[in-house]
């Protein structure tokens, strides 16, 4: 087990897969979220960031809604280190079901030392299955009170660390794959 949080950001409103609740959605007989809560099994704490925690009742997981809601995962991420009970938080977007649970211990097993640990995959960041540090917890709230919600630029003005392999294993593609839309989920089922 490693010293970690786990925190699934499930708060955004899925306008471009009409609505649906895409943590909900399902692949291979599991929803989205239970496989991201299968996959952070090894960490300390998993917890879900949602403003509504109805439907993730059933799943023994603590449900913290966003802070300032409606800022996207900026102000999901500012939630998870608000609530989380260990020093660093690996948030994950929801609409990543096929991310490994390899890719998830390895990153929370890297060395520390960082505000901010993202892997980059095809030589863009991924912040959306990324590492953040409670240190930074005031910088989050300061750029949503500045409106700036774009994350790539808010990581890369902090002390970040990037990593591009796990190691001698490569990440795949389909770790970092996000299912945002009807045809994401149909290249998803088709995998």
């Amino acid at each position: 087990m490693n010293d970690k949080t786990l925190a699934i950001l499930a708060g955004g409103q899925s306008s471009r897969m009409n609505h649906r609740n895409k943590a909900l959605m399902t692949y291979q007989d599991k929803t989205f979220i239970e496989r991201l809560i299968e996959a952070g099994e090894d960490f300390e704490e998993v917890i879900i960031i949602a403003n509504d925690p109805t439907p993730y009742q059933l799943l023994n997981v603590r449900v913290i809604p966003d802070l300032s809601q409606g800022h996207g995962p900026l102000s999901g991420i500012e939630a998870a280190l608000h609530e989380a009970k260990t020093a660093h938080v690996l948030c994950v977007a929801c609409d990543m079901p096929l991310v490994r649970k390899e890719v998830l211990n390895y990153l929370a097993d890297y060395e520390e030392g960082y505000d901010v640990l993202v892997p980059v995959y095809d030589e863009r960041l991924q912040p959306l299955c990324a590492v953040y540090h409670q240190s930074i917890k005031d910088k989050v709230h300061e750029a949503l009170m500045n409106q700036e919600y774009k994350l790539q630029s808010f990581i890369r003005r902090l002390n970040y660390e990037v990593v591009t392999t796990m190691g001698d294993e490569c990440f795949l593609q389909t770790d970092f794959m996000n299912v945002n839309t009807p045809t994401d989920f149909l290249t998803l089922e088709a995998i």
